[in-house]
């Protein structure tokens, strides 16, 4: 992403009241990893299903293929969701043993900042570098803060079983070299596990293989309490899905009879329960309802715990065949909580308690100092910045509610919970509602959602904008549609959108920041950031007033061309929605009730014979005393027409389809039109 001092990169998220919808979540991704180095260790081709696509299952799939395993993983056209992360990885597995460490060579391998892909792979290459086979050294990194987190207690048990280790800057850590080696003697292997349960779930995954290299079963004993110890019963289950099953015959002490997994042809991956958290939290604090598809009540997911504190705090839970709905019945009540088992889930209690009526304490955070950013620190930083008081005492915080949060920018540190957590502190308190505009949350870096999340904020955008109501009017050019709309947001005290300003300010963006207009990539990318703001009738981007600027003859010839891009419009749609706050919204445009809105209470397909259309533009122009011919007029008319109709992304045939509501207006005046949509508001609400 290209910046400039013209506009800050960061995301700006506006007060927000209400939260309701629907939701189909994405994959999990410690379920998505675990199966996909199952697949490849095991014999046979695998097809993982409904597998989530983010950076993290993208960091295990470069790993695999880096090691010679056949990987397939793309996006599943048939998923019906809007902004859709989840799709179908097929491996074909190595029976065991990447053939490509044969090869006299060195690999090197990158694990970026996936602290589970490091974990799981690193295990799978000690066992195949204590095998005669071997003859190849593998490199492996990370970035700066893998370097840093705990994986000294991992690479003991990997020496413990004979692994030859050579590290690069500091024993015990990344970056390292790993080398053919042989095996020890070894009956049993203890690990601690008070850090990260990780260690253990690496080791689980290849106990079956150490049993046959071994010729022995290999016994696994957790030393200490076990972080997380959810996550090690998820890793089970994913195992016994690969034929495998672990007995944990005495607390901490684990074996397994098989000598190897045995692949499924198909393994579906359930949603991830750690994302569903944040739409939890907004449906207590919005009202909600919200109901989220993809994960069961019985998952075997530990963050699902979740739902329990959160019926202890005030929330209202119902389960469904493929679904939980979750909604807020009363006043939300800050009690202490216990996070030792909803490790990534329990941080969303740190902003869902800035709405409790009295403090909330959170313990056992001690995993949280070791993930991708110390969060106790992070969060505590955070809510501070907000203005609001904690107190900090060991693994713990305690977090008192304020009458009016501040305006803040949040430092992400590049960890994805930590925006998303923080994306809960922009609903509003008691008392907030009038100064909507005078409190916005900046989030630095807000791509590091792409970790897990990768739509997480169109999603929650779009299930706030749903709680507001929105009557959209679309319809081709010199329609009207932009006067009709002032006139009923005017009569109803409604909230009005021009999704037009969008394409300028954007437009305008790529050219003060000088972003090549084919580079649509760059474009999208730029979007998904687009800080639009208004007062009055004034647009601001960032700290300049840009209401004049959007408005120049070039810049709308660029809005035009960069509009064709279906990745840019789908970039501007969470900035679109941002604009839904009560008491509600007017939106015109060309796909505002089809794609951008298309629940709202109200979507209106305003059109009107072209040659009428031709005659109050030509009128329109002579007012403002610009030369122009009406048959000109009206040939550009038509042909904007056909293109419109035809065009394949946000099409005004699919808008008309949606609509709920078509006038002509031919023979109508505006304050005939107003009437019309303004009484059937009325009816409808």
């Amino acid at each position: 992403m290209r910046t400039s001092n013209f506009l800050e990169s960061e995301l700006i998220l506006s007060l927000r009241q209400n939260a309701t919808g629907d939701l189909q979540l994405p994959a999990s991704k410690s379920i998505s990893i675990r199966a996909m180095l199952l697949a490849a260790m095991g014999k046979g081709d695998v097809t993982i299903k409904n597998a989530l696509i983010s950076e993290d299952t993208l960091v295990m799939r470069d790993i695999l293929v880096e090691l010679g395993v056949p990987v397939s993983l793309f996006a599943d056209s048939s998923n019906s969701s809007e902004f859709s992360s989840n799709g179908q990885c097929i491996i074909s597995g190595c029976d065991g043993f990447f053939p490509i460490l044969e090869q006299k060579r060195r690999i090197t391998l990158n694990v970026k900042n996936s602290g589970l892909s490091a974990r799981t792979i690193l295990p799978s290459l000690a066992l195949m570098l204590l095998s005669p086979r071997a003859n190849c050294s593998v490199f492996l990194d990370g970035i700066e803060r893998m370097r840093v987190r705990p994986m000294s207690e991992l690479f003991s048990v990997l020496e413990n079983l004979g692994l030859k280790i050579l590290f690069h800057k500091q024993q015990g850590s990344l970056p390292c070299e790993l080398s053919p080696s042989t095996k020890r003697k070894i009956t049993e292997l203890g690990i601690d596990c008070s850090m990260s349960s990780q260690v253990l779930t690496g080791i689980l995954q290849i106990l079956p293989f150490l049993n046959s290299i071994f010729s022995k079963k290999i016994k696994l004993h957790a030393l200490g309490t076990i972080v997380s110890r959810p996550y090690i019963d998820l890793t089970m289950h994913v195992l016994s899905k690969f034929g495998c099953s672990i007995v944990e015959n005495l607390p901490g002490q684990f074996y397994t009879p098989a000598l190897s997994v045995q692949s499924p042809k198909n393994f579906t991956v359930e949603g991830d329960a750690s994302s569903a958290s944040y739409f939890f939290a907004s449906a207590c604090i919005g009202g909600g309802p919200i109901r989220v598809y993809g994960i069961s009540e019985d998952s075997k997911q530990g963050d699902i715990k979740l739902l329990s504190v959160l019926k202890k705090i005030g929330a209202t839970v119902k389960w469904g065949d493929s679904y939980v709905e979750v909604s807020r019945k009363g006043r939300l009540r800050g009690i202490e909580i216990d996070c030792l088992e909803i490790p990534d889930a329990a941080m969303v209690l740190s902003t869902l308690a800035l709405f409790c009526d009295q403090p909330t304490k959170l313990t056992n955070l001690s995993s949280w100092k070791e993930k991708e950013t110390d969060r106790i620190a992070a969060i505590v930083q955070g809510l501070e910045s907000l203005g609001v008081s904690v107190h900090q005492k060991d693994d713990s915080i305690t977090i008192n509610p304020v009458p009016r949060l501040k305006s803040a920018k949040i430092l992400t540190f590049n960890d994805h919970r930590i925006a998303m957590t923080f994306s809960m502190a922009t609903f509003a308190l008691k008392g907030e509602v009038r100064c909507a505009e005078n409190r916005v949350l900046k989030i630095e870096n807000p791509e590091c959602v792409e970790k897990t999340f990768p739509y997480f904020f169109e999603e929650f955008s779009r299930l706030c904008s749903e709680a507001v109501p929105v009557i959209t009017v679309d319809g081709p050019t010199a329609s009207g549609k932009g006067t009709i709309a002032n006139r009923v947001g005017k009569n109803l005290g409604f909230n009005v959108l021009d999704s037009g300003v969008f394409y300028r300010s954007l437009a305008l963006i790529t050219r003060r920041e000088n972003i090549d207009l084919a580079d649509h990539l760059a474009i999208a990318s730029r979007a998904k950031t687009l800080s639009l703001r208004t007062k009055g009738s004034r647009f601001f981007l960032g700290p300049d007033d840009v209401t004049m600027a959007i408005r120049d003859e070039k810049i709308g010839l660029v809005a035009s061309q960069i509009a064709k891009y279906e990745d840019v419009r789908k970039g501007l749609i969470m900035a679109q929605r941002d604009f839904a706050r009560l008491p509600g919204l007017v939106a015109d445009g060309r796909d505002m009730g089809s794609v951008v809105f298309p629940k709202g209470v109200l979507r209106v397909f305003l059109t009107a014979k072209p040659e009428i259309r031709a005659k109050r533009r030509f009128k329109q122009l002579i007012e403002k005393e610009i030369p122009c011919k009406l048959n000109d007029i009206f040939q550009d008319i038509t042909n904007r027409d056909n293109g419109d109709y035809n065009r394949s992304v946000a099409s005004l045939a699919l808008a008309e389809e949606k609509a709920t509501l078509r006038i002509d207006s031919s023979s109508k005046t505006i304050e005939e039109v107003v009437e019309i949509i303004v009484s059937k508001y009325k009816s409808l609400s």
